[in-house]
């Protein structure tokens, strides 16, 4: 289920003092099976990108194409179109407000005049694949941890079977093992087929998991492509205020000292491997 956003522009509070260009001429497009992600400075329009992929928010200018059909205000179109391409905010406790976790999973299946039995296979399929323990269905969610909570609200929109999640900084708070749990969650769904896009500040998040990126910069597109292509354009990121993830900047320092290493490394296994490499080339070179 393509997503096409096309020249859109978006003004917040048009024609009061209060008025702010947030987006200018934005052109993108998501395809089935990728996991875009979207970064850029602060107030740079990346969570009102994303709210125009749901019909949450309406371009100015431009329109938005999802699955052939460009996005409008009629109702039923737009509950439909919600089914399909869920979102989860970066405050996940601003979603739950139900008894129990079992309760706030089942609340969008429910809505959809399933039978109970299709509702309980749905609760249990997305809780498990969050990473969910079954002991904590019946908790409050509010008695949860922050990661806890965030997987409740991801597992709430996944009961929706859509095609496509949005998720605004999904790591943002966690402690490392809590991201790195949840890491691996959101690529096994991506492996499986759904459709992502994700907003992060994490260069490493990006690094492992997507595999487009786009950069925003006042409201604009300023970089686009592979994570690869994004990441060695060392001087525009610079010039953005944005950071490569870690390794890169290990690679960076490296070649600094003399170390023949690619630039294009984003994980560190590919880092390892990359360093071992050249430390073979310099060995074999000096045996010669």
């Amino acid at each position: 289920m393509p997503i096409a956003l096309e020249n859109v522009s978006y003004t917040y509070a048009p024609g009061t003092p209060w008025e702010h260009v947030a987006l200018s001429e934005v052109t993108v497009r998501i395809e089935d099976g990728d996991f875009l992600g979207i970064v850029g400075p602060t107030g740079s329009g990346k969570s009102t990108l994303v709210q125009h992929m749901n019909g949450l928010l309406f371009p100015s200018d431009g329109r938005v194409v999802v699955d052939g059909d460009e996005v409008g205000s009629d109702r039923k179109a737009l509950r439909d179109l919600r089914r399909k391409v869920g979102m989860v905010f970066q405050y996940p406790e601003h979603q739950l407000f139900e008894e129990t976790v079992w309760a706030d999973i089942a609340f969008g299946p429910k809505n959809l005049d399933l039978d109970e039995e299709e509702i309980a296979r749905r609760v249990r399929w997305a809780s498990e694949s969050v990473g969910l323990p079954e002991d904590i269905l019946e908790r409050s969610p509010f008695e949860l941890s922050g990661g806890q909570m965030r997987r409740v609200a991801i597992a709430g929109v996944l009961a929706m079977q859509g095609s496509v999640l949005i998720l605004d900084e999904p790591t943002s708070g966690l402690d490392p093992r809590g991201r790195a749990s949840l890491v691996e969650q959101l690529r096994a769904l991506n492996q499986a087929g759904m459709t992502m896009v994700m907003v992060s500040h994490s260069m490493e998040d990006m690094a492992l998991l997507v595999n487009r990126i786009v950069v925003l910069s006042e409201g604009r597109v300023a970089l686009a492509g592979t994570k690869r292509e994004v990441f060695t354009q060392l001087e525009a990121l610079e010039t953005l205020s944005l950071d490569v993830p870690r390794v890169t900047q290990v690679m960076l320092r490296l070649r600094g000292e003399g170390v023949p290493v690619p630039l294009d490394v984003m994980t560190v296994n590919e880092g390892i491997d990359a360093l071992a490499a050249a430390l073979r080339g310099e060995k074999d070179h000096a045996s010669q």
